[in-house]
């Protein structure tokens, strides 16, 4: 016995290490993918400097794809992988992913080297088609060890991972039709409508919710049961139906219409039902939450509830016609989703879980930065539809903003650098 409680000691130590160990490895995962936010939002300034300053030299749709990607892969992949090991798993099955999250910096430094240089070529693709064979091993790595857990969290990144997968069908299309010399056709464009459509309405967002259910779960917030797993079956089947929504500009038949308004429009209810969950918990939410985070997960929760209704009324055949007319349209429903949702919600996650340092004025001006860019953006086609005229220093104001966004941005990862060495267990 006296051998026994003398070793105790030691083992418990022996965790106490290794959790640290795990916590700081997910801290510096958060440093690198919000060091790649900070790189994107340099490459977004630098093409709205090109509005107003063309560079011959530079190719815009070259350094807007190096954009896209470093942006979708580099940061918000790259959140999400992190926030989701450190949520769902436990340290010792966590470990076990370093040797693909270096696999993954490797692809998207890869993709910025490349898509400036020569767009979609030989390169770029190398590196693209690097990223999706990892995350198939990651997608398959994280199934399995979410085998034992029947929770109505770990259902939905289950599906999440499905959709990651299924998106990744896109650009086999896309390489197929590009090399048969079918880049101009309508099938080319639908299909990365596919790939974009399943991986952030399906692998962002329904991980996004698995995440926030982890969290109600562990603070035994109960969503009942029964009808929970009826709005998981819903949310899940109008996510794949709702791509009819992203072919809706080929003017297609009146049926896929419908199927996108009844996809859109059941989604909203879903959201309403688990907004109603969610207000019902509040007073026990907001004593667990960090102020600073009750504050992102509000304008996520906004932006999400936002994405929704647009969604649903991008059914309507003038909105459709009105936002393939007006591409800051689309620009703008972009940034509302993967800023507005997805890096919002992800910022506050790794400042409620203590992975990011918290830096007030970085925040709230990222925030406001945020704001404005979305009202700039949509300041032209509003100005052009009910006036019938133009903004003046739009492009002006587009950029002041976007350079607003981006130091905000840079400031919050300068933060980082500053926070002491010394790291909560």
């Amino acid at each position: 016995m006296k051998t026994l409680h003398n070793s105790l000691p030691t083992i418990y130590q022996h965790k106490a290490k290794s959790g640290m160990r795990v916590f700081t490895t997910f801290r510096y995962q958060w440093y690198v993918a919000l060091g790649w936010l900070v790189v994107a939002g340099a490459i977004g300034v630098v093409l709205r400097a090109q509005m107003l300053w063309p560079t011959e030299s530079l190719n815009y749709m070259y350094w807007l794809h190096a954009h896209s990607h470093v942006m979708l892969l580099g940061w918000a992949f790259n959140g999400l992988l992190t926030a989701l090991w450190s949520t769902f798993l436990p340290p010792s099955r966590a470990r076990t992913y370093r040797r693909w999250w270096l696999g993954l910096q490797i692809s998207v430094a890869g993709m910025l080297v490349f898509f400036p240089m020569q767009g979609y070529a030989a390169g770029s693709i190398s590196f693209s088609t690097l990223h999706v064979w990892l995350t198939y091993g990651i997608g398959i790595k994280l199934w399995r060890d979410l085998r034992s857990d029947r929770s109505l969290s770990a259902s939905l990144l289950r599906w999440g991972i499905a959709f990651l997968f299924l998106s990744t069908l896109g650009p086999y299309v896309v390489g197929v039709l590009k090399a048969k010399g079918l880049a101009h056709t309508d099938g080319y464009n639908l299909a990365i409508y596919f790939y974009l459509h399943f991986l952030y309405n399906g692998w962002f967002m329904v991980s996004i919710l698995a995440l926030l259910v982890r969290q109600l779960e562990r603070w035994n917030v109960a969503l009942p049961v029964r009808s929970a797993r009826l709005w998981l079956k819903i949310w899940i089947i109008c996510c794949g139906v709702s791509y009819s929504l992203s072919t809706l500009w080929v003017n297609p038949p009146m049926g896929i219409w419908a199927l996108g308004g009844l996809s859109g429009g059941l989604q909203l209810v879903a959201g309403g039902w688990l907004a109603r969950g969610l207000w019902l918990q509040r007073s026990i939410i907001y004593q667990r939450l960090k102020p600073e985070v009750s504050i992102l997960y509000k304008l996520a929760w906004f932006a999400f509830v936002l994405k929704l209704v647009l969604q649903t009324v991008s059914a309507l055949p003038w909105a459709a016609e009105w936002a393939y007319q007006q591409r800051p349209i689309v620009i703008a429903y972009l940034h509302l989703v993967f800023i507005g949702v997805v890096s919002f919600f992800l910022l506050g996650k790794a400042l409620q879980d203590e992975y990011l340092a918290t830096s007030p004025i970085a925040l709230n001006a990222s925030i406001i930065f945020f704001i404005a860019l979305e009202l700039a953006l949509l300041a032209e086609p509003l100005q052009n539809r009910l006036l019938n005229g133009s903004m003046p220093y739009y492009y002006e104001s587009l950029f002041g903003v976007s350079v607003g966004l981006w130091l905000s941005f840079l400031a919050l990862l300068i933060a980082q650098v500053q926070r002491p060495s010394v790291t909560p267990l």
